[in-house]
């Protein structure tokens, strides 16, 4: 007896406490007692409470807050712990108006067994007013990260535009460094200066292979006056250049190889692969259109229009011979 009456003090102290919430519910949801603090917590009428068709598994609320599963636990008897959350008095139809509102809640569930194994839940909630700075401090900080990342996205945008621009510019810069001169016709030159690597080769042969194609060039020189050096890698890639125009039908030639720069070669043993050269660019032009004159008419006559005419010492067609002039025959053999 003085163990059931000690229980029972117990029992009645935190039926009545007024600062921690006591609930009893039935297996199936519902709730059939409160307590005080009850009343204190949700500030509501209890007596409103409990004469309404309010059922726990049924609370949507809880589902968005997340604590459905744990809720289910409780009501199948088992004991709980459940978050901390965030529950709005006035999203209930019932209590709309008639309740505190908004309540940082924590709880937990404890099954009250019987001698049949029957249960009753018993819920105990208490106010956590920190959780609310908690909220507001975590809801800043979301609101500061997705301004930063708002900031970084924008500055990403400006930066890929500064790299566009870059490469752009780096674009015409090299453009402008491998200049294609059209210097007769069928006759490019590519003044390069500077040193040679692996980027501007590439956009040397690329200029350069476009120019033949489109202006059926026949003769390239290649000008490396304003070259400082030459190593084995520049010099294939020169050669290389050389033999992808002997593919499209034109020849190169590498003028204004320096003294400095022609010992160098020699002593790296760098073979040019029987690249011709030149000592200046005026020699290579003048070797480059003497050829162009000498290929006008070996084209002609390829083209059908008769044999090409011989041609003196001095570059004159000959006039051919006949009968009446074999004494200037002779003269002339």
């Amino acid at each position: 007896m003085d163990t059931l009456r000690a229980d029972a003090r117990r029992w009645r102290a935190l039926m009545g406490a007024s600062c921690l919430s006591v609930s009893i519910h039935h297996p199936v949801g519902k709730t059939h007692a409160v307590n005080r603090g009850w009343e204190t917590l949700w500030r509501a009428p209890a007596d409103v409470f409990l004469r309404m068709s309010y059922n726990m598994l049924e609370d949507q609320q809880l589902v968005e807050n997340g604590i459905m599963p744990h809720v289910k636990r409780f009501f199948r008897g088992e004991e709980v712990a459940i978050p901390p959350i965030s529950y709005d008095t006035d999203a209930v139809e019932e209590l709309t108006g008639k309740a505190g509102g908004s309540v940082w809640v924590c709880s937990f569930g404890v099954p009250v067994r019987d001698a049949g194994d029957d249960f009753e839940g018993v819920l105990f909630q208490f106010a956590v007013p920190e959780a609310a700075d908690i909220q507001h401090k975590y809801e800043a900080l979301i609101e500061e990260q997705r301004s930063l990342q708002t900031s970084l996205e924008v500055r990403n945008r400006e930066l890929e535009e500064t790299v566009r621009l870059f490469a752009a510019q780096r674009d015409a810069i090299q453009a402008m460094s491998v200049p294609v001169i059209r210097v007769a016709d069928g006759v490019l030159c590519l003044p390069i200066v500077g040193m040679i690597d692996d980027a501007r080769a590439a956009t040397l042969l690329e200029r350069m292979l476009e120019a033949i194609a489109a202006q059926q060039a026949a003769k390239v020189l290649l000008d490396i006056t304003g070259v400082p050096a030459l190593d084995a890698r520049a010099a294939a890639q020169l050669v290389g250049a050389a033999s992808a125009a002997r593919l499209l039908g034109a020849s190169c030639t590498l003028v204004g190889v320096a003294p400095a720069l022609a010992q160098t070669l020699v002593e790296l043993g760098i073979d040019l692969g029987g690249l011709d050269t030149a000592a200046t660019l005026a020699e290579g032009l003048t070797r480059a259109l003497s050829a162009r004159r000498g290929a006008e008419p070996r084209r002609a006559a390829a083209a059908g229009r008769g044999p090409a005419p011989e041609r003196d010492d001095g570059g004159e067609a000959l006039k051919p011979l006949t009968k009446p002039h074999g004494a200037a025959l002779s003269r002339r053999r």
